[in-house]
């Protein structure tokens, strides 16, 4: 299955945005996460007086740009450190780290500032299309909403990952979670728990804009007072569980509570169902990967660790056969096989810290890991690669086709051919994995994961 190219992609996507409104496109990612790009959105909403299905197409539309359509699934780990593509870090950029300063440029140069005129950009620039179609923009406006939100939970300067293994990324582009917010390997700035005031801060904004809307077909709007929400937006902020959001959803009247699916929150006893459909990505063709630039042993190679690894096959096994080089150190394959199952988990919440942490793990990491991966109530059994993980489009000049990961040459090391294989899964859609393989005598060898935070 062929799709069009980036650039036609870049081409219709402006054209829906009426050309102004090309600012507000995006990757994962991301920042806050759906509960507030989906669920307090909607909440405050119907709050400001718009209708069930008004205040549904603010925000899914809001929560789409954290990679709900195909041509915002894009990654750091493709756009800024296996690659270099400027046009996708600029819309990455424009939607969830707005700054006066656009990539390409240094990281210093490129702060981002709360409730700034660059994080309002988008919702000036729709303004003036409104007259007439306020009901036919409803989308707009939560796709506008989401920078402006996301300049709460990103403020100040931006960071770039140290991935190692020869993966550099380039600071000219990437945008990574600020340093004073958690840094470029954390989720501690998407979390509303950790930033309170904040938080209560980006709702009160995100409320007088859905205040300040036109009327939608001439009809007024009833809304509530910001002073009568702001207990209520303070006990969401706190909530630091699946479970506990639930809780606060299911109090405020929302039962279905789905969309906190893949949250960067752990579970807790009861969160719930955690299959959102509110996406609208394509699905894979096939669960092997039919990329045309990559070689077909390495497609082969990668078609098969996935099959393993998300068969549930015992991750030593994977590693003893598929991740083996002379003089690997035991305690290199024992890491390797505890990030495999990490991420394997679908409870990311849970596994973030560690499947986040630098290489090696530690013994006592180790040892946690362990013991979460024996948990049952975070494990993880897809029935199909595509239930797994979402669907991808490789960048560059050739026709591309839906993949289950985008592969990327690198660098050789020590003389050995390397490629990199980028994938999101579908429980952690706030991340891009990848795995490292080196070309050993007649065979590929799997020596690394490494992973960044797309938000």
């Amino acid at each position: 299955m062929t799709l069009m190219r980036p650039l036609q992609r870049r081409w219709m996507r402006q054209a829906w945005l009426v050309g102004t409104l090309a600012t507000v496109s995006c990757s994962s990612s991301q920042a806050y996460e759906s509960d507030v790009h989906y669920g307090l959105t909607r909440w405050l909403a119907l709050r400001a007086g718009f209708n069930e299905s008004q205040a549904e197409a603010v925000a899914v539309a809001n929560q789409r740009v954290d990679g709900g359509l195909i041509e915002m699934q894009w990654l750091n780990l493709e756009y800024a450190c296996s690659g270099r593509f400027a046009d996708q870090a600029r819309q990455f950029q424009s939607a969830n780290y707005p700054s006066a300063k656009a990539v390409p440029g240094p990281l210093a140069e490129r702060i981002v500032v709360a409730g700034s005129d660059a994080a309002r950009q988008a919702l000036a620039s729709l303004k003036p299309l409104l007259k007439g179609k306020e009901g036919l923009l409803l989308g707009k406006l939560g796709e506008a909403l989401h920078p402006l939100q996301d300049s709460w939970s990103h403020q100040g300067t931006p960071s770039s990952p140290d991935l190692g293994h020869g993966l550099g990324c380039d600071d000219q582009l990437i945008s990574a979670p600020p340093v004073a917010r958690g840094g470029p390997q954390s989720h501690a700035s998407d979390v509303t728990a950790g930033w309170p005031s904040d938080t209560l801060a980006m709702a009160r904004a995100s409320y007088e804009v859905l205040l300040a809307y036109p009327s939608v077909d001439g009809q007024a709007r009833k809304a509530a007072a910001w002073d009568a929400l702001a207990p209520a937006v303070a006990a969401f902020a706190k909530a630091a569980s699946k479970t506990q959001k639930r809780s606060w959803f299911n109090a405020q009247g929302i039962a279905d509570t789905t969309f906190i699916e893949g949250m960067s929150l752990p579970d807790g006893p009861a969160p719930g169902p955690l299959t959102w459909r509110g996406r609208k990505l394509l699905p894979l063709p096939g669960s092997g990967s039919t990329q045309h630039d990559a070689p077909v042993d390495v497609r082969a190679f990668f078609d098969r660790l996935l099959a393993r690894w998300l068969g549930g096959e015992r991750t030593e096994d994977i590693v003893a056969e598929m991740g083996r080089l002379p003089g690997h150190r035991a305690s290199l394959a024992r890491d390797l096989a505890a990030r495999l199952r990490l991420w394997r988990l679908r409870d990311h919440g849970s596994a973030a810290a560690l499947a986040h942490a630098p290489a090696p793990l530690t013994a006592s990491q180790l040892r946690a890991a362990e013991a979460l991966t024996r948990d049952k109530h975070v494990a993880w059994a897809p029935t199909s690669i595509s239930d797994a993980v979402f669907p991808l489009m490789p960048s560059g000049p050739a026709a591309a086709p839906l993949v289950p990961y985008i592969l990327r040459e690198l660098p050789a090391a020590n003389g050995r051919d390397r490629w990199l294989a980028i994938l999101r899964f579908r429980h952690a859609p706030y991340d891009s994995v990848g795995c490292i393989v080196e070309h050993e005598g007649a065979h590929w060898v799997l020596t690394a994961l490494v992973a960044a935070i797309d938000q």
